[in-house]
């Protein structure tokens, strides 16, 4: 039998980054993009290297340079071993008991790369939840598996990460997440059809790649947090109370507060990362928006901008200019 697991991109709406500063946070899980593991018992313990994340053969050196570009150094290959690796610690650590047999794990991705998604987290997830269906045993909790997830990308593969991306990655549904105590806090904000906000993504196209994780981008913030630097802790409490606004506006179906507190949360970021650290297709992802009167900030740490959408229909003049100019572009389907 092969066991069969997919777990969705994310899009920070509100509050990011603050989520790895205690702050708060709203995310929601995006249909169109996913990360598919499939796993099945085998003699031996397989991995089966995906033929274009994790290439291995190249025409010539120009193919593989390339190739780096896109994927870095280790593509996938490191996420899967690092999420069986904190597994089996997990497992042993918790007296779990795994099957003797062994297993071959395979995996497939949409989530498009670069671009501040959760593509990592989504595979991490996604492959973990195979585990625990291949040893047969209860799934986890939301948050202890949100935990796990997180835990294998700070400390096995040692990248700077929040709780945002595995929490709602666990849970799904428009998430609202309160970081800011000993314990997360989430709460779903499910709304009725005709209150819900229409989204579209703009990302970067494989010539804008550079192999760029979103852990470098947050180290030098991070170390300023760390220290206690006044300024860095006031700008994330701001941007932590854009989730909380955020809240309001969504359950109230109040569009144009959450136009408003979108372009804030964007500026908050800006005004503290600064625009090199940002990189101009970021901020040039966030004009184009702009330039069209409509809201926009980054779902994550780089790569793509969230944009807030008028009536159906009214997308269409954005969507040529974001490919007119290089980039690409969808509506996306909240859930």
């Amino acid at each position: 039998m092969i066991i069969e697991n997919e777990v969705h991109a994310r899009a920070g709406l509100l509050g990011n980054p603050s989520d790895i500063y205690g702050g708060k946070v709203i995310s929601f899980l995006i249909r169109e993009f996913s990360a598919r593991v499939q796993l099945w018992e085998s003699p031996t313990l397989t991995f089966r290297l995906h033929p274009v994340h994790d290439k291995t053969d190249f025409e010539d050196l120009n193919e593989f340079v390339a190739s780096v570009q896109r994927h870095g150094l280790y593509g996938m290959q490191r996420i899967i071993f690092g999420a069986v690796w904190r597994f089996t610690q997990f497992a042993k650590l918790k007296g779990l008991s795994l099957r003797e047999d062994n297993f071959t794990l395979a995996y497939e991705t949409s989530i498009p790369r670069q671009t501040g998604l959760g593509g990592s987290s989504a595979m991490i997830i996604s492959a973990l939840q195979a585990l625990v269906k291949f040893h047969d045993l209860k799934p986890l909790p939301s948050l202890e598996m949100a935990t796990l997830a997180l835990s294998v990308e700070t400390e096995a593969l040692g990248i700077t990460a929040g709780l945002q991306d595995r929490i709602v990655q666990s849970v799904g549904g428009m998430t609202y997440m309160d970081l800011s105590g000993e314990e997360p806090q989430y709460e779903r904000l499910d709304m009725p059809s005709d209150k819900a906000p229409r989204f579209g993504l703009a990302y970067l196209a494989e010539e804008h790649f550079g192999a760029l994780e979103s852990g470098r981008v947050h180290a030098r913030v991070r170390a300023l947090w760390e220290d206690g630097d006044q300024q860095v802790r006031g700008v994330m409490a701001e941007v932590a109370e854009c989730a909380e606004q955020g809240r309001e506006a969504l359950l109230g179906g109040d569009h144009e507060k959450l136009r408003r507190l979108m372009d804030r949360n964007f500026e908050l970021r800006r005004g503290l990362f600064g625009d090199e650290a940002l990189g101009e297709h970021n901020i040039e992802l966030i004009q184009i928006a702009r330039e069209h009167g409509l809201a926009a900030k980054l779902p994550g740490s780089s790569g793509a901008a969230l944009i807030l959408l008028g009536e159906s229909g009214s997308d269409l003049a954005l969507a040529h200019e974001y490919r007119e100019r290089g980039y690409k572009f969808q509506p996306i389907t909240a859930f």
